[in-house]
């Protein structure tokens, strides 16, 4: 069981070699190196069972991602062949996942943003809910007062002031037992990685697109070198309180089925239902209301710019839970705090034909939004 905020001691960086070598023997030297290291044994582990649990597209039409993200995984197939240095570096090859490059944290590209965007989140959450950034696998930011940050950092820290607001945390900081807590669409492992560092007594279960857990069971098999973690598939399933001997439960998309906690404390997505189809949103909310999670924790556009599968994430939340805003900044996580949105214009007056066919489309903004578990759907 994880005892506390341990975390792996940095074995990535270049090993120390003979004067004497080569520079193509110092390449094969740090390569067979790394094959050794636990990161990538991790990584192996986590290859060997998204080979065998079968690609994302596989299944039936409701199992199928979105469109949108059926042409983002296909930008990932060269991790299923990884060296050990791109192991090594792993967290600098999310940005299919989450949007942001290293590149952009280089010294002196507005530092001072970030830093006055973090300092209002201080103001308004206090410090204990803030975990940085970590060093493992290449992990960057900008160094304010001696630790890393960056938008995925704050983004994870305003979710939990967020949950904080919407009085979601206080059952987890002194349990009458120990928690489960599932997300759905957990991309790199970033959040999981803060609650988990936050709030260790903790079962967190992870449904994804099997790629994806290429990054994120690798980054917390890493991360966290004490943790249990568990693949479920055809072969592997658990039962009862089973679920609470493990860490981390390691669930794909396709296998939900399997998804059978004695009970749940809390479903979280963050910025995946919008890319979803109405059908998955639907089928997953439905499946945090039938397991008895009593909150579920959204946040997320309306749908994303180019979904043309969904029209709105809300409306479906407002069938199995009563959703709630919970405000935090005046502007999206994405958006420094000189980036403040633009008062809309006002609609234009629609013709009676025009009314007749349609509402129109909801604002796609992001919003932090806590749903409480309706008595019936």
């Amino acid at each position: 069981m994880l005892a506390g905020r341990k975390m792996l001691p940095l074995e990535s960086g270049p090993m120390t070699v003979g004067t004497h070598r080569s520079p193509r023997e110092e390449l094969q030297a740090r390569i067979a190196h790394g094959r050794s290291s636990q990161a990538y044994g991790a990584y192996e582990r986590a290859r060997d069972w998204v080979l065998e649990v079968g690609a994302s597209g596989s299944g039936e039409r409701a199992e199928r991602p979105s469109e949108y993200w059926t042409e983002e995984l296909e930008t990932l197939d060269y991790m299923l062949d990884a060296s050990p240095l791109v192991v090594e570096k792993l967290r600098q090859h999310t940005y299919t996942v989450t949007g942001i490059r290293a590149y952009d944290y280089r010294r002196g590209k507005n530092s001072e943003r970030l830093a006055e965007k973090l300092s209002a989140l201080v103001e308004l959450g206090g410090s204990e809910l803030l975990v940085p950034e970590a060093p493992a696998l290449g992990g960057f930011g900008f160094e304010i007062d001696g630790a890393l940050y960056n938008i995925d950092t704050l983004k994870y820290y305003e979710a939990m002031i967020a949950l904080e607001r919407g009085a979601v945390l206080a059952g987890f900081r002194q349990p009458s037992r120990r928690r489960i807590v599932v997300e759905i669409g957990p991309g790199w492992g970033g959040f999981p990685y803060q609650f988990k560092t936050l709030f260790p007594d903790v079962t967190y279960v992870l449904v994804d697109l099997p790629e994806l857990f290429l990054f994120s069971a690798t980054y917390l098999q890493t991360v966290f070198p004490e943790a249990r973690m568990v693949f479920l598939d055809d072969a592997h399933s658990l039962s009862g309180d089973e679920w609470l001997d493990y860490d981390f439960v390691i669930v794909p998309h396709t296998h939900v089925d399997r998804l059978t906690p004695p009970y749940l404390d809390l479903t979280v997505n963050m910025v995946s239902f919008q890319e979803m189809t109405a059908e998955q949103v639907d089928g997953y909310v439905r499946k945090a209301f039938e397991l008895g999670s009593p909150f579920l924790y959204s946040l997320n556009r309306e749908r994303s710019y180019y979904n043309e599968e969904l029209e709105s994430v809300t409306e479906i939340l407002d069938r199995y839970y009563w959703p709630r805003v919970v405000p935090v900044l005046p502007v999206a996580y994405t958006n420094m705090l000189d980036q403040k949105k633009k008062a809309p214009k006002p609609p234009g007056k629609r013709s009676e034909k025009e009314s007749s066919k349609q509402p129109r489309k909801p604002t796609l903004e992001y919003k932090h939004v806590i749903g409480t578990r309706r008595v019936a759907p």
